[in-house]
């Protein structure tokens, strides 16, 4: 390899110039290439003098067009090695048709070889980012997006190939016949090697650039996705708690009149009609809303006594000869509530003539002395919901029977 002779006009040093230092500080240092060869233009400067070397593109240089040399104070001391000067090279020519001189602080240093003196040049090595910066600032990424969009869909698929560091040679040769259409890019002119080869660094760094943004965007998109499936879903969650406690404050509110209207001896019948409910349902809001004000035991209220007092009372009217349904109209009962009301007086009357009822009673009770609680006992009981509360009731009744006299009792 020999050393190259600039062309006439292959450099023209531009009116502005731009010190890398002045941007950030190095994240190492180096020592350049080629200074074997400019032993004498080195030798005119002190041993660890500070200087500033310009870094020039030979784009006609046979050996190496992507070649970048260093020159200090317009000699030409040192070179880029070669795996950085296909990356600088098309940035600094970027930065010259910009207008722009590029420029490093350098050292000057020497060392004893084989008995003789050798000077070199310690160059700073900067970080990838600082060169992605100063390439897409001087224009190459609009550049190669230029090249891009002149290309079909099919082809800008192929620059793709392997994350386009050897695209398909068929869209390369496309690229390379266009290459005075983009005198951005430089193409390495080597005999050997393919077009992937070849191929201006930029054009592949930035089809994977573009690759992995849209993987950002991707995963920004289902990030955002997924924050406003959350964001709907708890719209969806906050909306279902109003309703709900809308609901519950309904009911309160109903129950809460039921229960005034109930305390004012309003049957249970009126109550739903004035309410603008099922009998079923006032029932259910007495038995809810005495539960919630505290009442619904035999310790505040007695219901079991008032139940009594109402099985007492269907069972009167029974005898006096009222039909089931008389009884309901008189008591504002339901069909089925004055039939099991009967069924409890008969029952509080005489429960020996209730052997099976008075049984589950008895065991209920044995039950109850056990210190289970209500839910435990009733899941022991078995059968329907209904049938194992009346043995609960039989069996707080069958209790008061051996403490002492029953209230109401038929």
């Amino acid at each position: 390899m020999g050393i190259h002779t600039r062309q006439p006009g292959e450099y023209i040093r531009p009116a502005g110039q731009i010190l890398l230092n002045h941007y950030g500080h190095p994240a190492g240092v180096y020592y350049a290439s080629g200074a074997f060869y400019f032993q004498e233009s080195l030798s005119r400067f002190s041993v660890a003098q500070k200087v500033e070397a310009e870094l020039v593109p030979e784009p006609c240089n046979r050996w190496d067009a992507r070649a970048v040399a260093f020159d200090v104070e317009g000699h030409r001391v040192a070179y880029l090695p070669t795996a950085a000067a296909k990356m600088w090279h098309d940035v600094v020519r970027a930065w010259n048709v910009a207008g722009f001189a590029v420029y490093v602080m350098a050292e000057v240093n020497r060392w004893e070889a084989d008995g003789s003196t050798q000077f070199g040049l310690t160059v700073p090595k900067w970080d990838w980012e600082v060169l992605v910066a100063l390439a897409e600032a001087a224009g190459l990424r609009t550049a190669w997006s230029s090249a891009m969009e002149a290309l079909t869909d099919e082809q800008r698929l192929l620059m793709r190939q392997d994350g386009g560091y050897t695209p398909d040679e068929s869209v390369l040769r496309v690229l390379r016949r266009r290459h005075e259409q983009y005198p951005m890019f430089r193409w390495d002119r080597s005999a050997g090697g393919g077009l992937g080869e070849r191929m201006p660094f930029w054009y592949g760094y930035f089809v994977r650039e573009q690759m992995r943004e849209e993987q950002e965007q991707l995963r920004w998109a289902r990030s955002l996705k997924a924050s406003l499936r959350r964001a709907f879903k708890d719209e969806i969650g906050r909306r279902k708690k109003q309703e709900r406690e809308q609901e519950r404050l309904l009911r309160q509110d109903r129950e809460e009149q039921a229960l005034r209207l109930h305390g004012e001896g309003v049957a249970n019948r009126d109550i739903a009609a004035r309410l603008g409910l099922t009998f079923p349902q006032v029932e259910g809001l007495l038995y809810r809303a005495r539960k919630t004000a505290g009442v619904a035991s035999q310790h505040h209220e007695n219901l079991q006594n008032e139940r009594r007092l109402a099985a007492a009372e269907a069972l009167r009217h029974k005898r006096a000869g009222l039909t089931r349904a008389e009884i309901g109209r008189t008591m504002g009962r339901s069909l089925d509530s004055v039939k099991d009301l009967l069924q409890d007086a008969s029952f509080y009357e005489c429960p020996e003539d209730y052997p099976e009822r008075l049984a589950l009673a008895r065991r209920c009770v044995g039950l109850r002395r056990t210190g289970l609680t209500k839910d435990q006992v009733l899941e022991k009981l078995g059968g329907t919901r209904g049938k194992a509360l009346r043995t609960f009731r039989d069996a707080s009744f069958l209790e008061e029977i051996a403490s002492g006299p029953v209230a109401a009792r038929p």
